[in-house]
């Protein structure tokens, strides 16, 4: 079975929609310091004196964001017209703005250039994620399968290292030198078979992997 996979254009605008909110939510702790950041934010109220008003973790991944988002849309826009246009002020406003440009950008590149403007969104949806105070983080774990049987093999190194996000039911590949036939890391997802119901694994390039016996989908 061949599982139909989203062109990397149209991957662009669910990752849009994952990074919207999370920038709302990082701009909302930016009001409150932390001390440790492994042990999230001291209080929950704003903070009208000093210390500075400055969130640890989220601050920079904030910044990350809005430098990024920005950059991105002119890489694309570049990528279609051949300029990069007038540079966007620096208001979080500016950083919607730049979103819904890079989505509409996204159908007007080659494929190679929507995976690397899907790729910095993952990055950044991540980056977001990982921090404390939000409660999103996602922890990877391996892939259950029943007693006596062995967890499905990754399709591309061969190796016992695929990983499961426990909230998203994202999949990905843990072996830092592993990668799909498109030069990337294997990330995919758990999905249900139409005809049987069996568990199966659908990576990003196209490959479907049968969860229980490891067999490759054809």
């Amino acid at each position: 079975m061949q599982a139909d996979v989203m062109t990397p254009a149209e991957e662009i605008p669910q990752l849009v929609s994952e990074l919207r909110p999370l920038i709302a939510k990082l701009q909302e702790l930016l009001p409150e310091p932390v001390v440790d950041p492994t042990r999230g934010t001291m209080s929950h109220h704003k903070v009208t004196g000093s210390p500075a008003p400055w969130h640890a973790e989220a601050g920079p991944v904030l910044l990350e964001i809005h430098a990024g988002v920005r950059e991105l849309e002119q890489d694309l826009r570049y990528h279609v017209t051949g300029h990069t246009g007038t540079a966007r002020g620096g208001s979080d406003g500016n950083t919607i703005a730049a979103l819904d440009s890079i989505v509409r950008l996204a159908y007007g590149v080659d494929d190679e250039m929507a995976r690397e403007a899907a790729r910095r969104l993952n990055r950044w949806i991540e980056h977001g994620m990982q921090i404390r105070d939000i409660g999103e983080s996602e922890k990877w774990i391996p892939i259950h399968v029943p007693k006596g049987q062995l967890p499905p093999a990754c399709p591309y190194c061969k190796t016992f290292s695929i990983r499961l996000a426990q909230e998203s039911g994202r999949v990905a590949c843990s072996n830092p030198r592993c990668e799909d036939e498109k030069g990337e890391r294997p990330r995919g997802r758990i999905e249900k078979n139409q005809l049987d119901g069996t568990p199966t694994l659908v990576w990003a390039d196209g490959r479907a992997q049968y969860y229980y016996g490891s067999q490759e989908a054809s």
